[in-house]
């Protein structure tokens, strides 16, 4: 109940500057907040469609707009399906590289903030659909930044 009579006083407070026009006590946060992401490949291909690369400019913004700390994981399938193991395991890595590259050279995203895996084929995923598992999924990434690190210095 001390938060809400808390709470209550600053809306009375706020309120009040509103009425007096005092503009010097208003302050608007706007906070961009984004869930797994989940992008679509056409069977056999790795190429982004026009569709899912303007969807990704839009989790770019969210991701620029956030925490520079915060790390995403781009994860690429391929339906098990379809394909044998080798293929399965060119088409799941090139539609996370795929994904990475778009976010990073079209649209501006750190790529301290991307990390690349990828898991081959894999049986169906979302509602018994072959064509939901031909995919990359961006997610927040839960552990530390030391994944990053060992990225980076991979590539070195």
């Amino acid at each position: 109940h001390l938060h809400q009579a808390g709470r209550l006083r600053e809306l009375e407070q706020l309120q009040k500057a509103l009425n007096a026009n005092d503009n010097s006590k208003i302050e608007t946060v706007t906070k961009k907040i984004a869930g797994d992401y989940l992008v679509i490949f056409e069977i056999n291909k790795i190429d982004l469609s026009n569709e899912a690369r303007a969807n990704l400019g839009m989790l770019a913004e969210v991701i620029k707009s956030g925490d520079p700390d915060i790390v995403y994981s781009i994860t690429g399938y391929a339906d098990s399906g379809t394909g044998n193991r080798e293929n399965n395991e060119y088409l799941s890595k090139g539609r996370a590289e795929n994904v990475y590259n778009c976010l990073i050279n079209e649209f501006g995203v750190n790529k301290k903030q991307l990390v690349i895996d990828y898991k081959g084929g894999v049986d169906n995923m979302f509602y018994d659909d072959p064509q939901l598992s031909r995919s990359a999924i961006i997610t927040k990434y839960e552990e530390d930044s030391s994944a990053q690190e060992e990225l980076n210095n991979e590539e070195k």
